[in-house]
Formats: structure tokens, C-alpha cells, sequence
């Protein structure tokens, strides 16, 4: 049987790899204020722009001349203000440096697509000014696109590493599998996720992240969401490589979604497969623990096992 790293997308992906990311410290703070319950996404005091930086009206950024009080279609009035101001600080003859949080903050709030498109057109600002980043600005990135139903941003990131230099961690693209694979199941361009589904499986080499159970689990549970018969034929590869291995890399959540779509296709002797090899590997149901970072807004906490 092929490799399954022979079906994975690879076009387009450089050789080469960053190796080590700057060493940054970046408070946690913003990342756990709680996000809006109301149309009104509050600034937090810190973060808040100066008077006098706003106070002209047209506003000389980065990115020309631009109006804080009037905001684009879809976007509110206090993510387009902080979405000037920072660009405002990128300027060279700028004294006041961009808030670190800031990010962080947009990710947590945005609430419209247009606001998400927003928030990636700042970092990759951010990151041409070589401004840091951490793994939990990746992961917030990741949950943004999630919550929105919008993958298009965060696989754009992740397919260009040299323009913006993410740091995502095994956890983060086990997880956005997992979400490819729910939306596959809910759209029409199943076929098209299913491939954004290998390509993020891919892209653990590309990070010189290595593959593991959740990666394996992960891919299948996603191919097994979708349901296509492309996605269960690419499901019975993936699997069916690492279960060829002594130790195999797999979950009792991607073996119970293997066993259950083979019961709905009639067949028996493959789900008794899937249901013994669980028993024999003796795996345990995912810790459902939610990602934690260190203060230095490194992972901390895996959200699972």
C-alpha cells in the first residue's frame, strides 16, 4: 500500500525550515480577558491608543493614510481603531512601540470574517517589521478560524512560512484537522477541505514537527467526518499504514469513527477489526483539557494526551 505521505499535498512548500523562533516574553493577559458578550468589543485600558494619536482624523500608516473613524463595512469601530493606531506605530519616525497584546486581542474578538481579514492583514505587517510572535498567537489564530467558520486565513499562513513565520505546535494542527473535517462534513466543497486536510498533515514535516498519534488520529477522524467515499478510501490508507507498524500511532477516537462508519457500509468484520484493536492497544479516550501556555506563551498544557 502507498505511504500516506505519497497522497499528501506538498506543491508549493519550501525545503528549508526556520530553526529556532526569536525568544520573546509575552504576557498571557489578553489572551484570557473574556471574549465580548455584547456587539461592543471593549479595548482594555493598557491597550487603549493615545488621544493625540488619533486625534487628526486621517492617520499616516504603514499602509497610507488612513481614517480611524470610519471603518469598513462589517468591521466595528473599536477593532478598525486599534487596527489603525497599531499600524500607525509601525511607522519608522514613530516613538511609541506596538502594543504585543494586540494581536492576541483581535484574535479573541473578531467576530466577522472582514475582522478576521483585518487581523491578517496586521500581522503580516507585523511580521515584515519582524515584530514576535508566539505559539499561542498561532494557536488564538487557529481557534479565530475555527469559531468563524473561516479557513482560509490561518491555511494561507500556514502554506507561507517565510512571510509569516508561524510557530504552531503538533496540538494546534491536530486540532484544525479536526475542524476541517467537521466543516467538510457541512459544506460543499467537501473535496476541497479533504485536501486541506493532507495538506495540513503535511506541513508536520514542514515544521520539523514530528507525527504522532493525535497527528494519525486526527487525519482519520477528520477523512471519517467528511465521509466521502474519497475521504473514507484516503481514512482506510491512513490508518492502515500506521496500524502496519509494531507500535502504531493511533486513537480510540479515530478507531470508534473507523469501526462506526463501518458499520453504516455493512461491514461487520472490519468494525469487529477496529473495535478488538482498540481493546488490544488499550487506548484511552482524549483528555478534553483545554490548551494552557507558560508565561512566556509557550504551550504548557497539551489539551490532550
Amino acid at each position: 500500500m502507498h505511504s500516506i505521505r505519497a497522497q499528501v499535498w506538498t506543491r508549493g512548500l519550501a525545503a528549508a525550515a526556520l530553526r529556532n523562533s526569536r525568544a520573546v516574553t509575552r504576557t498571557m493577559a489578553a489572551a484570557k480577558f473574556v471574549r465580548f458578550t455584547s456587539t461592543e468589543a471593549v479595548i482594555p485600558k493598557s491597550m487603549q491608543p493615545r488621544p493625540e494619536e488619533l486625534s487628526q482624523g486621517v492617520t499616516k500608516t504603514v499602509l497610507g493614510d488612513l481614517d480611524a473613524s470610519t471603518p469598513p463595512a462589517n468591521i466595528r469601530p473599536e477593532l478598525w481603531t486599534m487596527y489603525v493606531a497599531t499600524l500607525r506605530r509601525l511607522v519608522p519616525e514613530s516613538t511609541w512601540p506596538p502594543k504585543r497584546r494586540v494581536l492576541h486581542w483581535m484574535l479573541l474578538n473578531a467576530e466577522t470574517r472582514e475582522e478576521l481579514d483585518l487581523t491578517l492583514t496586521l500581522t503580516e505587517q507585523w511580521r515584515m517589521h519582524m515584530l514576535p510572535i508566539t505559539q499561542a498567537t498561532t494557536h488564538l489564530w487557529s481557534q479565530a478560524c475555527a469559531r468563524l467558520k473561516y479557513p482560509e486565513p490561518f491555511m494561507r499562513m500556514l502554506l507561507d512560512r517565510w512571510k509569516y513565520r508561524q510557530l504552531p505546535v503538533a496540538q494546534t494542527l491536530a486540532m484544525y484537522m479536526r475542524f476541517l473535517g467537521t466543516m467538510g462534513a457541512e459544506s460543499e466543497a467537501s473535496e476541497e477541505l479533504l485536501d486541506d486536510v493532507f495538506k495540513v498533515f503535511a506541513l508536520y514535516e514542514y515544521y520539523d514537527i514530528p507525527h504522532n498519534a493525535q497527528a494519525y488520529g486526527a487525519l482519520v477522524e477528520a477523512c471519517c467526518d467528511i465521509n466521502t467515499e474519497e475521504a473514507w478510501r484516503r481514512a482506510l490508507v491512513a490508518s492502515e499504514e500506521t496500524l502496519a507498524e509494531d507500535t502504531p500511532m493511533i486513537t480510540l477516537e479515530a478507531l470508534n469513527a473507523l469501526e462506526r462508519r463501518s458499520v453504516e457500509r455493512n461491514e461487520s468484520e472490519m468494525a469487529a477489526r477496529y473495535r478488538d484493536l482498540a481493546k488490544r492497544l488499550d487506548l484511552k479516550p482524549a483528555s478534553k483539557k483545554e490548551v494552557q501556555f507558560d508565561d512566556d506563551s509557550t504551550i504548557s498544557s497539551p489539551g490532550f494526551d
